[in-house]
């Protein structure tokens, strides 16, 4: 008998149900009451003769959810966690190619200050940060050039203000590198024609203050650009455990 973790709430309104073992293996995983009866001279000698995947991740809007399932020593081992975005971050669902990210995002402000790049790259590593990202299609895009034109708003920058967003030319123009690999690089940014592929080191920016809020790169040392000033950063943030 293989024995999960975990006191049932409640005995009452239990019902049994006919399904397939797939099924049935499929529906414990997820269950942390859940107990699966077996041969013990018939044991499976590796974890993938019961499960197809050792590891699993999925969310439920607010909750990111993983599995891990391993045997070592006759034993089997299910590790089950539930964490969730920190505050000021929203939980956003990404699939690149064949791999599919349960990712929090959210501004940064710098506080007090404008910053570079450089900084940029700094303050999204802070506090829990995992570092800079981008939007990863055009429906991130407008999500986020909502959230951050909304933002400079309240915070003075009602005209201007820019955030830095994942994306570094260091040395050779038209080639970036990406912090984040969760957003595809530059294939979700609405890059301004006339506002790209300064010589290096520069560094991708968001809202271009006018009719058309897009995105551009910029000198990765300047923390302002004419009268419009880099006010913070989009960031991904790791997850946090749930209490």
């Amino acid at each position: 008998m293989i024995v999960f973790a975990g006191i049932p709430s409640s005995l009452d309104s239990w019902k049994t149900s006919e399904v397939s073992w797939d099924t049935c293996l499929s529906q414990c995983w997820y269950d942390e009451d859940c107990k699966i009866p077996s041969d013990p001279t018939d044991c499976l000698p590796k974890p993938s003769d019961f499960f197809n995947q050792t590891f699993t991740e999925t969310n439920n809007k607010s909750q990111i959810i993983r599995s891990e399932f391993s045997y070592s020593n006759g034993q089997y081992r299910v590790v089950y966690t539930v964490s969730k975005c920190p505050n000021a971050t929203d939980l956003y669902t990404r699939t690149v190619g064949a791999k599919t990210y349960h990712v929090c995002v959210g501004f940064r402000l710098f506080e007090g200050r404008i910053g570079t790049f450089y900084d940029a790259q700094k303050l999204c590593k802070e506090d829990g940060g995992y570092g800079l990202t981008g939007p990863l299609d055009d429906n991130e895009y407008a999500i986020f050039k909502d959230k951050g034109l909304a933002l400079r708003k309240v915070n003075g920058q009602d005209k201007g203000g820019y955030f830095w967003i994942d994306g570094f030319s260091n040395q050779t123009k038209y080639v970036f590198l990406y912090e984040d690999e969760s957003h595809n690089g530059a294939t979700g940014y609405p890059i301004h024609p006339q506002n790209q592929y300064k010589n290096p080191p520069t560094g991708y920016f968001m809202l271009f203050p006018g009719k058309e809020d897009v995105m551009g790169d910029y000198e990765a040392e300047k923390s302002w650009f004419v009268n419009y000033y880099f006010i913070g950063a989009l960031c991904r943030v790791n997850d946090v455990p749930q209490d």
